[in-house]
Formats: structure tokens, sequence, C-alpha cells
């Protein structure tokens, strides 16, 4: 029974550990860079030992992913709405639309760009992980929405395309803006305007296609 007990008591103690890892290495990636920052420095943050840092993640290339995969899981950018029979393409992209425009405004997410584009020259490795994990999942996630809830069938090239440009209209002029260190953040209502303009764009590139 104790035994049992021992177990069970364990693994909330294991989650909450690897969170702690993760808002971390977060902070430390963002004020230390890709480069600067080590399994070590994460572990003396967290608070834990190195062998635990490890037990929780292979390399710091696994530990980078799973900031970026946390970061979207906060948002909900996860794979649900390909679950849901009963969903509408609109209704989607309305709420997937409006999911990634606030990741977009998020802080850490905006530093997180500025330190993947001043490593990129010497360390172009991390760049291609953050795309992977971040961008380019949004983008197979949403080429899969095509797919699954155009009302008409389409190719998959073509649900690419379509994701892509629905993704270019998200990021509008105030991510570039962001990135820039500019006054870029939309109101609630911009917002949703935005998700609503992209929405309407996708379904004339829709309609022109049938």
């Amino acid at each position: 029974m104790s035994n049992t007990h021992t177990i069970k008591a364990g693994r909330p103690k294991s989650t909450e550990k690897r969170k702690q890892i993760l808002t971390s290495a977060g902070e430390l990636f963002l004020t230390s860079g890709f480069n600067g920052c080590s399994m070590e420095m994460v572990a003396k943050q967290s608070g834990v030992s190195k062998q635990t840092v490890y037990s929780h993640f292979s390399n710091k290339e696994a530990l980078f992913l799973a900031v970026i995969e946390d970061k979207c899981a906060e948002y909900q950018l996860d794979d649900r709405h390909l679950e849901v029979a009963d969903y509408s393409l609109p209704q989607v992209l309305r709420e997937r639309g409006l999911q990634i425009i606030k990741l977009l405004h998020d802080d850490q997410v905006i530093a997180i760009y500025r330190v993947i584009i001043g490593e990129v020259n010497s360390n172009p490795r991390v760049a291609k992980l953050f795309y992977q994990a971040g961008p380019q999942h949004n983008l197979e996630y949403l080429a899969k929405c095509f797919l699954s809830f155009a009302k008409q069938p389409i190719t998959e090239k073509f649900a690419h395309q379509c994701a892509v440009t629905f993704s270019s209209l998200l990021h509008g002029e105030f991510h570039i803006k962001s990135i820039l260190g500019l006054d870029f953040a939309l109101s609630d209502s911009e917002q949703v305007a935005q998700v609503e303009f992209a929405i309407q764009q996708i379904e004339k590139l829709l309609e022109a296609n049938r």
C-alpha cells in the first residue's frame, strides 16, 4: 500500500519539476540565447540537479523544442479541431486565427523571434528547430484543416497554399513591427477584424478554385 502511494505521489512532483525546468530554460534562452545557455545553467536556475534535467530532456535541442511546444500549448495550439467532425472551416479558422494572433502578441514569443534572428548566422540549426516546432507545425495543421473541412475536395498542394496564405494574412504588418521593437499591438477588436479579413480572403481563394 505504501509503495503504491509513493508512486502516485511522485508523478505530480515530476510534472512540477518538468515545468520548473521549462520555465527556467525559457528565461535563459531569452537572456543568454541558445548558444549561451547550458544544461548546467538550467539546472541551477531550476533548483534541480543536472541529472534531473537530463532525465526529462535528452539534450539542449530537445529542451529548446519543449520550450517552444509548451508556449504553443499555452495558447491551445494543438490538433483538437481535427477530432471534431461537426466543425465548419470558418469556425476552425476563427478559433485558430485568434489563438495565433494572441500568441504573436506574447512578449516571450516576440523575444524568442529576436533571439533566433540574432543567432541565425552562428547557429542555423536553432532556426530550423524553431521553424519546425512552431511555424511549420502550424502550417501542417492548417493544411489538414483545409483538407478536412473545405466544402469541396482540394489537393494537398492547394491545402498547403491556403495554409500559407491564411498564416501570412494573420501575421500582417504587426508581426514584423513587433520584432523590430516598433509600436504594434492590436486591440481585441482589431485582432478579430484581422482574423475575419483573413477568412474572407481564404473563402475567395477556395471559391476561385471550384
